[in-house]
């Protein structure tokens, strides 16, 4: 399989105004009028608009986005029906995402949603593997995108939802996306009385949802059609059957990392508690914490933020610049992680308007360059995002250069900012916490906590298992000649200004600051030699900051464990044994933490802002499971004991 999506191979009528797939020899939506199919079949048969009134929260997933209609329909009927607060989460799969030029030619012919189009359409998801979400904060919607064969998508997926559209291509045409082992994927991931609707009346779809606990019956068709079914889910799964269903659709063994659910939540990690916290505190006003903030602030969630320092800026997201660009990995998990990152944080800074999309030139660094040449040869992102040039460098058309304080203001708006609140330590209190100053006063109380101080991160006790480990860096800008675009090869060098903003150093203990500013201009004549002839040293300015990294250079997000207790439910792990308890792992309930982003922070904190607020609201999973363990701060226990 390639790094890269299929494009699908399509076909238009010839009026224009109707899409076939050729390749499963059927068309994209109903010639009888495709929004109104979207509301017979797939709105009326999950009983919307009808279910989510009087709901702060409504979860629906998709299987076939195709040109994004159904999307639509579904948002023009909650536009207006929603409750001012509430919020709907759609997921939606796709094997073959349509270009947005041939999305935009078949959504031209539906006026009645111009509008919705229109918004939907300027921000179509790149074509990549990563799941991307889209948020519509001013309607309460977001969508997220998933790419991929819908089986497998669906095993690592993670969360419940209250309805289900099952739009893939004909059966007959498309079994792969009607299969038994798909209709357990969604049963598991189905909420207490969700509801399907399908304009399929195949016997092989029937049986294969009655099997998976629905109760089917058929109604009338839409157009030429004559049936159509409608299901509800009759027959709940147990948590073990949930836990057994996502592990064999995922082909792997048993792994603990990541908690199972409560309550409504899917297999992994357990959120705050049945709803959405009212009060959230979050220690840090870096661009880790400010990201949970604006994640949550989104929700609705009143957030209060602690800062031990006077002012914004006291850590690394101090720095008048930072680079925003990918870490890209020719396989492993964690490219999905990198790689969704990358895209939600070009997509954020770009809706805050203080990105700076120069583009940024990665040449090969000796240890490197096979693999570059790799991924420029099969590439994860499409020619407009990643492509080569001549000097054997690939180009980030979309990277470039952001300022933290201005993002981090901007991602505020709506919290309340405490300065000169160091916090000691986080006391339970009832079903919350209260934070404790240095001189023993109580500060405030919050449903939940957030840990995002970077590197007092493991200051706190519960939190002190964490392997952080910190180094420093410096960066020097001021007068030189201003690169067209960001240029990087180890170290880095970017327009800021009217000059040049170049470094960084990693050092494991601090170093003078002559000697890190003479190591920044002797890696800056490496990489730019005329960029360096034409610095005015004199005009130099020079800022050092600390770095929170981990030992597997992943970052930290998740709830945290408690991690004695979590060390003895487990401990059968370190003798090789399979753990089979439905307790869920022990954690320090509405304690959660994001940290170890290193050098990466302002690409990583925006997706795992999102990631950490959506679990805190029991919403649906965005990273695939296995791609959440892999930065789950559980994962360094489950290390400890298999190293025993």
């Amino acid at each position: 399989m390639t790094r890269l999506p299929p494009r699908p191979d399509i076909e238009w009528s010839a009026d224009g105004a109707s899409l076939r797939a050729t390749a499963f020899d059927d068309i994209y939506f109903s010639k009888d009028g495709g929004l109104a199919e979207a509301d017979a079949v797939f709105l009326a048969g999950t009983g919307l608009p009808d279910r989510w009134r009087n709901r702060d929260r409504f979860a629906l997933c998709e299987l076939g986005f195709g040109t994004g209609l159904n999307v639509l329909a579904v948002w023009r009927a909650w536009k207006k029906t929603r409750l001012p607060h509430a919020q709907l989460h759609i997921s939606t799969i796709e094997s073959f995402p349509l270009a947005r030029a041939d999305a935009a030619r078949v959504l031209a012919n539906f006026s009645e949603v111009s509008e919705l189009s229109e918004k939907l359409l300027g921000r179509w998801p790149v074509r990549a593997y990563p799941p991307q979400r889209i948020w519509f904060p001013e309607d309460g919607l977001s969508l997220t995108l998933h790419t991929g064969a819908a089986e497998p998508v669906l095993a690592g997926m993670t969360g419940t939802f209250d309805a289900w559209f099952l739009d893939g291509f004909a059966p007959a045409r498309n079994p792969g996306m009607w299969s038994p082992a798909l209709l357990q994927q969604i049963a598991r991931l189905s909420a207490p009385g969700a509801r399907a609707a399908t304009f399929t009346v195949a016997g092989d779809v029937r049986r294969g949802l009655e099997s998976a606990g629905f109760a089917v019956e058929k109604k009338s068709g839409f157009g030429k059609k004559r049936e159509r079914l409608e299901a509800v889910l009759q027959q709940t799964l147990s948590l073990a059957e949930r836990v057994s269903a996502q592990r064999t659709g995922e082909g792997n063994a048993p792994h603990p990392p990541t908690p199972p659910p409560q309550g409504r939540g899917g297999v992994g990690i357990y959120p705050y508690g049945g709803g959405a916290p009212k009060r959230v505190a979050i220690l840090g006003a870096g661009i880790a914490g400010a990201s949970v903030a604006q994640a949550l602030i989104r929700r609705g969630v009143e957030v209060v933020v602690l800062e031990a320092a006077r002012e914004l800026g006291a850590g690394a997201s101090g720095n008048p610049v930072g680079l925003v660009m990918p870490r890209l990995d020719r396989g492993g998990v964690l490219s999905e992680v990198h790689l969704a990152s990358y895209l939600n944080a070009v997509a954020t800074y770009k809706a805050l308007g203080v990105i700076d999309e120069c583009g940024v030139e990665q040449r090969p660094q000796s240890d490197s360059a096979e693999a570059l040449a790799d991924l420029l040869n099969d590439p994860p992102l499409p020619a407009d995002w990643f492509s080569p040039l001549s000097n054997g460098a690939a180009l980030h058309a979309h990277a470039g250069v952001v300022r933290p304080q201005a993002a981090i203001r901007r991602m505020l708006e709506g919290a309340s900012v405490i300065f000169e609140s160091p916090v000691q330590r986080i006391d339970r209190d009832g079903d919350g916490w209260i934070l404790i100053a240095p001189d023993g006063r109580a500060l405030l109380k919050a449903d939940a906590v957030v840990l995002a101080c970077g590197a007092a991160l493991t200051a706190f006790g519960p939190a002190s298992f964490l392997p952080i480990a910190i180094s420093h860096g410096q960066i020097e800008w001021g007068q030189g000649a201003s690169p067209r675009r960001a240029l990087t090869c180890g170290s880095y060098v970017a327009p800021y200004d009217g000059g040049v903003l170049f470094g960084a150093t990693f050092d494991k203990t601090p170093a003078p600051p002559e000697d890190a500013r003479a190591r920044n201009l002797a890696a800056l004549r490496d990489l730019a030699p005329d960029i360096a002839s034409s610095i005015d040293e004199t005009s130099l300015h020079s800022r050092a900051s600390q770095r929170a990294t981990t030992p597997d250079r992943a970052p930290i997000a998740g709830l945290l464990p408690d991690a004695q207790a979590w060390l003895a439910q487990y401990a059968d792990l370190a003798h090789g044994r399979m753990v089979q308890t439905q307790t869920p792992p022990p954690a320090h309930t509405g304690i959660y933490v994001i940290g170890g982003l290193g050098a990466r922070g302002l690409t990583l904190a925006p997706l795992l802002g999102e990631i950490l607020a959506g679990e805190m609201c029991n919403e649906p999973g965005l990273l695939s499971q296995l791609a959440r363990d892999a930065i789950h701060p559980a994962r360094f226990l489950h290390r400890a004991l298999k190293r025993r």
